[in-house]
């Protein structure tokens, strides 16, 4: 396990191998940048892409229109920082000209929670899919089209869904993580 930190203003970081990460990031001053469909849909296809190419596992994400977050495993914690630069970097570069802001900061620092036990790994999967409605987005998780929740939801069926919420109660960790 490596923890570093880049200074008095950057979230420190664990680095654990084949550990479970929950990881949140911001839009620069939560600006609502992310708020057309057909740019959650790129910042979508750049993770699914980045999945691959860094051989992780994915196991909830949801992007709204100021902030995403994901839970993935990774074989190396040091590729953590590497998989987030190369998330952030190729996406402003191409949202940034998309919105005619060439040059301009578009996300913010990202946070990182080492899941500690198959409790926490289930409330973070909850609370990802719950995110949507918690913001007001939506009324209801499966109507948030930028979840993986309807993939569980198609795969898993309603009653698995519900049975990970009645034994995995959310915890709003946006009082931890200021999102």
């Amino acid at each position: 396990m490596v923890k570093t930190n880049s200074g008095p203003h950057h979230p420190h970081h664990i680095y654990s191998d084949n550990t479970w990460y929950f990881i949140t990031a911001a839009v620069y001053q939560r600006r609502p940048l992310l708020k057309e469909p057909k740019h959650k849909t790129y910042v979508r296809e750049q993770m699914k892409s980045l999945t691959a190419e860094f051989r992780l596992h994915l196991s909830a994400w949801v992007i709204l229109d100021n902030h995403y977050h994901v839970l993935v495993k990774l074989s190396n914690g040091l590729e953590l920082s590497r998989l987030v630069a190369r998330l952030h970097g190729s996406t402003s570069y191409i949202l940034n000209k998309e919105l005619g802001l060439p040059g301009r900061k578009f996300w913010n620092n990202y946070w990182d929670v080492c899941v500690n036990g198959e409790g926490s790994y289930w409330r973070h999967f909850n609370y990802i899919h719950h995110n949507p409605v918690k913001h007001g987005y939506v009324d209801r998780m499966e109507n948030w089209e930028f979840s993986s929740y309807c993939w569980y939801l198609q795969h898993k069926g309603l009653e698995w869904l519900n049975d990970t919420f009645m034994r995995y109660p959310i915890i709003d960790y946006s009082t931890r993580l200021d999102i």
